[in-house]
């Protein structure tokens, strides 16, 4: 089946192509939304390009959702517009932001970034802060490109370092087991999940 993406951000389209690729479905078009908020307005918009042939993943973080559970954030962003959405529409919230979906793969990241895998987070859907934990675990690499690439410099106002897209991207593209992270983060095995049903 081929499967538009709507998504929070540039982060976001990387990681739905390559789910779409695991399910055995096939991407359609990529609308970058540049945000939650965006999302939020947005997204029901798209529910027309959901038909028996094809679908549409709606892709953002759950932090941003400003609810107390993945229901609550689902009734804000699309049941309220769209009591019966198609079948084939598909929201789902990273929890707690797409990069607890990276940590899940403990091992895995763990290697890309050459640290110790005791010091990846059990159960990184509980973490606060996702994406602050991975780039802090990126801070402490032996590997030159991981390190400034990755981490900000010191005393730097940005959150990430100049590399952190294209190095994160490429962890996704070609060392992402998202087998491995299924087990780690709940709301990646209930995408997964969702996305196989429309096979």
């Amino acid at each position: 089946m081929i499967i538009h993406v709507i998504a929070e951000g540039y982060m976001e389209t990387i990681a739905a192509a390559r789910l779409i690729d695991f399910c055995g479905h096939t991407l359609g078009t990529v609308y970058d939304q540049r945000g939650c908020a965006n999302i939020r307005k947005n997204a029901v918009k798209y529910h027309h390009l959901a038909t028996g042939n094809s679908g549409v993943l709606v892709l953002t973080d759950f932090r941003d959702a400003g609810a107390v559970c993945v229901p609550a954030a689902l009734q804000k962003y699309i049941w309220d517009n769209l009591p019966n959405p198609p079948r084939s529409f598909l929201c789902r919230f990273a929890v707690n932001e797409l990069e607890s979906w990276m940590l899940a793969d403990s091992q895995g990241l763990a290697k890309f970034f050459g640290i110790a895998e005791a010091r990846m987070p059990i159960q990184p859907e509980n973490e606060a802060l996702p994406k602050k934990n991975l780039v802090n675990l990126a801070s402490v690499s032996p590997k030159i490109r991981i390190c400034n690439g990755i981490a900000p410099p010191p005393g730097h106002k940005s959150s990430v370092g100049p590399g952190y897209t294209y190095l994160m991207r490429e962890f996704i593209n070609f060392f992402w087991n998202i087998e491995a992270a299924m087990r780690r983060a709940p709301s990646l095995e209930h995408c997964v999940r969702r996305l196989r049903e429309l096979a």
